[in-house]
């Protein structure tokens, strides 16, 4: 068995956009099973499009060795072909590892959310948020940034987290307009908590 090391990185712009353009060189020969819905995977036999020697092997391939595959390791009896896609899949993945916050980002202090704040977001959210809102905050106050533009909002638990908790001017966009509608609402019960709050002091 072999596996492989990561040879990508977004330590600069520039390296960043050579895993980009490196990504999207990786999918476009495979763009017609990306895009296709489930359903045409059968009823279009798209499997038939895939190398038949890939299929041979790994149709026999014990289940275990198939789990190993997204974690980069592959086979000696697999075809040369085979093991450069599993190999060039795994370098371009994003490391899992868990990142040392304080050590990427000193000094970055991580607050918990109050319930207002918290309001629909199960504990794995509330901890995500936490921790980004906390790091988004710190970069945007040491490069000056007058506004943050969080794309891609959601319901705007992010966004409303570094505008009420962090003070942030921040523009939150969404593609789906049913988003944008809950994002006002909850925006607007957030807005009557810290309203009455500093009306109490």
């Amino acid at each position: 068995m072999e596996d492989c090391s990561q040879k990508y990185s977004c330590r600069t712009a520039k390296k960043t956009l050579e895993w980009i353009n490196a990504i999207v060189t990786f999918i476009k020969p495979y763009a017609f099973l990306t895009n296709a819905h489930v359903t045409n995977f059968f009823t279009h036999k798209l499997w038939q499009s895939i190398d038949p020697d890939w299929l041979h092997c790994l149709r026999n391939e014990p289940v275990q060795n198939l789990l190993l595959i997204p974690c980069g390791i592959i086979q000696e009896h697999w075809p040369a072909s085979l093991k450069e896609f599993v190999l060039d899949l795994k370098s371009l993945a994003f490391p899992r590892e868990q990142a040392h916050l304080n050590k990427l980002f000193p000094g970055v202090n991580v607050v918990s959310l109050n319930s207002v704040l918290a309001q629909g977001m199960n504990f794995k959210k509330k901890h995500e948020v936490e921790v980004l809102s906390a790091v988004v905050s710190s970069i945007a106050n040491s490069v000056g940034a007058q506004t943050i533009v969080d794309v891609g909002a959601g319901q705007g638990y992010l966004a409303q987290v570094l505008s009420f908790q962090y003070q942030h001017s921040v523009v939150a966009i969404d593609a789906c307009s049913h988003h944008g509608t809950v994002m006002e609402k909850r925006a607007e019960r957030i807005k009557k908590h810290y309203t009455a709050q500093m009306r109490k002091h």
